[in-house]
This record gives C-alpha cells, structure tokens and sequence, in this order.
C-alpha cells in the first residue's frame, strides 16, 4: 500500500505489521510506537522525529530524504536497512540489556547503509560497522564509543571532531581530509 501525506498517530499503528508499504512524506512526529514491524517498507521524505521505539522493527527499509532525528534506536531492531540520504542527527544506535538498567549489548548494524547520511552530533554504541559505508556522509561530532570499524568506509565523509573511543580500527577507510580532520582531533597539526 502507499500512504502519502499522512499524518499518523499511535492509535493507527500500534501493534500493525507493515509489508512492502511505501510511506511518502509522511508523520510520524512524537508518537510512542510500540508494537510495529515494518517489513521491506520505503520512507520517503517522511519524519519520525521525537518519536519513541517500544519493541519496533525495520527490515530491508529504506529512508531516502527522511528525518529521524532525536531518536533512541534502543528499542529497535534494524536489519539491512539503508539510511542513504536520510537525515539522523542527535540520535543514539545502541541496545540496552534485561529492559535497561543501563547496561548495553552489542548491536550488528553491519547490513546497513549511511552513505550521503546526515549523523551530526549522533552516538553508536557497542556497534558491529564492520564494512559499512558511510561514504560521503556528515559525521560532526559524531561518537563511535566501542564499535567495531573494520573496514568501514568513510571515504568523503566530513568527520570533523567525530570521537571514536575504544573502537578497533583496521583497514578502516579515509580519504586524505579525512585523515586530516582525525589527526586535527587528535592534536596533530600538519607540518611542513
């Protein structure tokens, strides 16, 4: 089905499995979504924005142009999904263990995509990246805290003050300014 303009609330889809739907700048702005898998589903141009995930599943989605900023992706599970183009910034990939107290699992997120992807100011916790492409994406002050980076790929991508705390680092990839922009975050400066 394809849902355009819509303006959604938890009351139309709390509890619904969604398959092969296509959503076209569509809302779904502060809503708690609790319940909800979407299957091979498209966003585009749409805004979760402010929302809350309780038990929500994207699988094979893709978000060309869309908004999910200020998010918690805690309470998701994400499987081969592509954030190409989207807009992610202010929020947080990480899973919590025993319903929170705090405590964090890894999260594999290596399926996935965020080439030409906005993360400014975003958080990956205890993520598997390995090989992931954030090709050509803006990473400001994005932290990586104990992920694993193996030949990922940030080829292109602004990473300007990005913090990559405790994560392993092997044959990942960076263009020239990208190496720059590390050694600058680290305290390097370039010489003559």
């Amino acid at each position: 089905m394809i849902y355009k303009n819509k303006i959604f609330s938890e009351e139309e889809i709390k509890g619904k499995n969604f398959n092969k739907d296509s959503f076209v700048n569509c809302k779904f702005i502060n809503l708690n979504l609790r319940f909800v898998s979407f299957d091979v589903c498209e966003f585009k141009i749409s805004n979760f924005s402010g929302s809350v995930f309780d038990i929500v599943s994207f699988t094979d989605c893709t978000f060309p142009e869309s908004k999910l900023s200020n998010l918690d992706f805690s309470g998701c599970e994400i499987k081969r999904c592509n954030f190409s183009k989207a807009v992610i910034e202010n929020s947080i990939f990480q899973q919590l263990k025993n319903a929170g107290k705090g405590l964090r699992k890894k999260v594999n997120l290596t399926d996935s995509l965020f080439e030409n992807t906005d993360l400014t100011d975003s958080i990956f916790v205890l993520c598997n990246l390995e090989k992931v492409s954030f090709r050509n994406s803006k990473l400001e002050k994005c932290v990586f805290e104990k992920c694993d980076l193996t030949q990922a790929d940030f080829s292109g991508a602004n990473i300007s003050g990005v913090n990559f705390e405790e994560s392993k680092i092997d044959k990942t990839l960076l263009d020239v300014n990208g190496f720059i922009a590390f050694g600058n975050s680290q305290g390097f400066i370039l010489g003559d």
